[in-house]
């Protein structure tokens, strides 16, 4: 049954919707309807269960169909390593979404509330199960005046408003994400959800867009538009005046206090980012702006010379003060001196190659510090304290960065990064270990929590410029989601340094599916170690195929090896299966690339390790 709409009355808690027959039909709140739209109820007025708005888009001549009732919900699945997530993407419903977006909304800076947005608005949220609503994105109408907007669509300022064009427009003004979560590419996720929404719920006086925009500075040091899909195409101008609108009468809410905002307040040139909706459109940005397709990077190890382990059997020489009590404990165990000696490591070699991403696991003093301690300490100061037998090659500790939480600067962390580089270096490598919140880029160490803290000493790891990254109790202290999300970011920023990483951790399985290690050694204490090894050459690269040569080069066998991409959601997409490769043998395969807006190519094992393979 259909509806003529005569007039809307519009409420946090319903919007009433009044026919020209003068039936009267409450709807759920925040709804775009206008006078004149035409509503079909399903299957009827009186027991409908969808409601859609039927009518001709002014720009293109098309009947459409949008669903006005249920609203849009989309339920996704995210994946981080072992942890499972159900996130749900849905519009704002009730008062009480509007309370927890404002809540969300002290991590936004540039402005609060909703009203500085002229125009139609729509909120988009992002609902984790068992945490709430824990980021929003909003689509609203776009500002008039934008360059690189009028050089794209080849406008001016007068053409695009009265030819409606600047109605075929949306804009994304503001995505927020809690800073807790923003490792999990939630931001990239709800800026995809924006524009589906764009193409499927969205017009502005019945016309449709034909692309999404962003205009925001923060673009160059988070980069999830492009992730998502949106293509640069330059810069604004700025400008030095500022402006204060005169709203008038039928705004979406009553403005009672827009004199008190700097509404179009000075600003420098900002990045500009759309994503075409429209076919044409989207072919002359890639004629204009040329592929937008992204290409594997290959790895440059600082590290000139692979470090060798060649049979090395370490013990301790535990001395034994003779006290009451210790007299007491040898007569009761039967501890003589040749027992006062403690075999940490027996045989153990390993080969260490340049770019290689190392994991030691094992239980408490099962050998993993003392394998830390050999790359670390000079020979001639350990053999004070134990016996070594073997050797060790290469390893020079001056090539060594450890990972520590002492901090002596009380500088803010911003500053204590990348202090003579680029400022986007240092604020892409506090959001790789989870730091992605701006007021903690301005406090100093002693103002942070311990995992903050610790988050913050990866980082300084990360920013050390030594060819060998090393980390015991690798995140031991963080929980197990922001353990994932800080070795996710460690193994992708090592990769991008070239730096070989070492970790040590006694327990693995809440992050070792993220980093993903290419060697992974297993320790027993005063046993053989168990060591699983393969490496990954990359033969050949195109814009469409990827050659690999896969090659165990360890002494056991490696099995379910799988080929495939991690999606920006986690999950993993398999492209081959291979039953197993035997020790000195390797697979050699050509992949079909496909889509590239993956987060990364990915080879994994069922003993663990793996490669991972990054696009630029």
């Amino acid at each position: 049954m259909k509806l003529k709409v005569k007039d809307v009355k519009s409420g946090g808690y319903a919007t009433k919707v009044i026919s020209e027959n003068g039936d009267i039909v409450k709807l759920r709140p925040f709804i775009y309807l206008k006078s004149g739209d035409e509503l079909e109820f399903l299957p009827s007025i009186e027991a409908y269960t969808e409601v859609n708005r039927i009518f001709r888009d002014k720009g293109d001549g098309e009947i459409k169909k949008f669903k006005v009732c249920p609203p849009y919900r989309v339920t996704e699945v995210l994946f981080l390593g072992s942890h499972k997530f159900e996130i749900i993407f849905r519009e704002r419903v009730s008062l009480k979404d509007w309370t927890q977006v404002r809540q969300l909304e002290r991590f936004h800076y540039r402005g609060k509330g909703l009203n500085k947005l002229v125009g139609r608005r729509t909120v988009l949220l992002a609902e984790l199960k068992d945490c709430g609503i824990v980021g929003f994105g909003v689509l609203s109408s776009t500002v008039a005046a934008i360059k690189p907007r009028f050089e794209l669509l080849k406008t001016n300022f007068s053409h695009q408003m009265k030819s409606k064009l600047i109605n075929r427009i949306a804009r994304i003004p503001r995505v927020v994400i809690h800073p807790e979560f923003r490792g999990m590419n939630l931001g990239v996720l709800m800026a995809r959800h924006l524009v589906r929404y764009a193409k499927s719920n969205w017009d502005i006086n019945n016309y449709t867009p034909i692309m999404v925009e962003v205009v925001a500075a923060m673009i160059e040091y988070h980069q999830f538009f492009e992730k998502a899909g949106f293509i640069r195409i330059g810069y604004t101008e700025g400008y030095k005046n500022g402006v204060i609108p005169g709203y008038g009468n039928g705004g979406f809410a009553f403005r009672a206090n827009y004199k008190s905002y700097d509404f179009m307040e000075n600003q420098k040139p900002k990045p500009y980012l759309v994503f075409p909706i429209d076919g044409s459109l989207r072919q002359r940005i890639k004629k204009s702006f040329g592929s937008i397709n992204r290409v594997i990077t290959s790895k440059s190890p600082k590290l000139r010379k692979p470090i060798t382990f060649d049979r090395v059997s370490v013990r301790y020489n535990v001395r034994i003060h003779s006290t009451e009590r210790t007299k007491k404990i040898k007569e009761v165990f039967g501890i003589d001196v040749e027992n006062a000696f403690s075999t940490v490591i027996r045989n153990f070699s390993l080969v260490i190659e340049p770019g290689d991403v190392v994991l030691l696991a094992g239980a408490s003093g099962s050998g993993k510090s003392t394998i830390i301690r050999l790359l670390t300490s000079r020979f001639s100061s350990f053999k004070k304290r134990a016996e070594i037998a073997g050797k060790v090659t290469n390893n020079n500790p001056k090539d060594v960065a450890i990972l520590s939480t002492n901090m002596k600067d009380f500088r803010p962390l911003i500053e204590l990064l990348h202090k003579n580089g680029d400022i986007k270096e240092a604020i892409e490598i506090l959001n790789s270990v989870g730091l992605s919140e701006a007021h903690l880029y301005l406090k100093q160490p002693d103002q942070i929590s311990d995992g903050q803290l610790y988050r913050f000493a990866v980082a300084r790891l990360c920013d050390s410029q030594k060819p060998i990254w090393i980390a015991d109790e690798f995140v031991s202290t963080l929980n197990p989601e922001m353990a994932g999300i800080v070795a996710k970011g460690l193994r992708k920023v090592a990769h991008r340094y070239g730096a070989t990483l070492i970790l040590a951790a006694p327990h693995i399985r809440h992050f070792i599916d993220l980093l993903l290690p290419n060697k992974l050694i297993k320790l027993r204490w005063g046993t053989e170690a168990t060591v699983y090894s393969v490496k990954v050459e990359q033969a050949s690269h195109n814009m469409r195929t990827l050659s690999l040569s896969i090659v165990n080069n360890g002494s056991l066998s490696l099995t379910n090896v799988k080929i495939g991409a991690i999606t920006m959601n986690g999950s993993f997409k398999t492209y081959q299966e291979h039953r197993s490769i035997e020790p000195r043998n390797s697979i050699n395969t050509t992949l079909d690339l496909g889509r590239r807006d993956y987060y990364a190519l990915a080879i994994t094992t069922a003993e663990g390790v793996g490669e991972m393979l990054y696009w630029r």
